[in-house]
């Protein structure tokens, strides 16, 4: 699999006609800012087609059509102070899915059998020390901004994050998650743009002459 920077590159070279050029008036970080759209779109395009809510019967899971785009991270947890609770940072920033799917899974990197739930930042401290709570014997974290919260009795020293980051916070040298047929299709439609792009401003220009 190719990094951003790669699918940029080829992509660059195809509009160039070969090798990259120095002196081209296409900058490298703007094809790479395509790229980025093109792969939120597929991803945005794949759960439209496939997707079902939850609780349906019928359909995918979200973790089944995402898989090819999750990013891993392990990750330490810190202790905060003001809210007395072992917090994660999100490494990069989740997609806005639906279910919370831009967030898959958060695991114990200490022992990967134990997952962690999601719970609303709302029901938190309405739940906290019920009897309910603690017969289910689930670990459970909250999400606020980039941090992961989780429960004191539970609290992980470090966690493995499975998430769909937007592309735009994934990094340009890292390997690009994406399925095995989206890279040809990034690059092409990028290549189509920019003909679209050029073969108007030559309209542009040859109606400037005729006038």
């Amino acid at each position: 699999m190719a990094t951003k920077r790669q699918l940029a590159e080829r992509a660059l070279r195809i509009l160039q006609g070969g090798d990259l050029n120095i002196d081209s008036d296409i900058d490298l970080r703007e094809i790479m800012l395509h790229v980025d759209s093109e792969r939120d779109n597929i991803i945005q395009q794949k759960l439209v087609e496939n997707y079902r809510p939850r609780k349906s019967v019928s359909g995918m899971t979200a973790h089944e059509i995402l898989g090819n785009y999750i990013s891993e991270h392990t990750v330490s947890t810190s202790f905060d102070s003001t809210r007395s609770q072992r917090y994660a940072r999100l490494p990069q920033v989740p997609m806005d899915l639906p279910d919370n799917s831009g967030v898959l899974y958060v695991n114990s990197a200490d022992d990967t059998s134990v997952s962690f739930a999601k719970m609303s930042p709302g029901l938190e401290r309405t739940y906290a020390g019920l009897p309910s709570l603690a017969a289910s014997r689930k670990s459970y974290y909250t999400q606020i901004g980039i941090n992961l919260f989780f429960d004191e009795d539970s609290a992980p020293t470090s966690v493995i994050i499975g998430m769909v980051a937007v592309s735009s916070s994934l990094s340009d040298v890292d390997t690009y998650p994406v399925s095995p047929g989206d890279e040809s299709a990034i690059i092409k439609s990028i290549v189509d743009l920019y003909k679209i792009m050029a073969q108007v401003e030559q309209d542009n220009i040859t109606d400037n002459i005729d006038q």
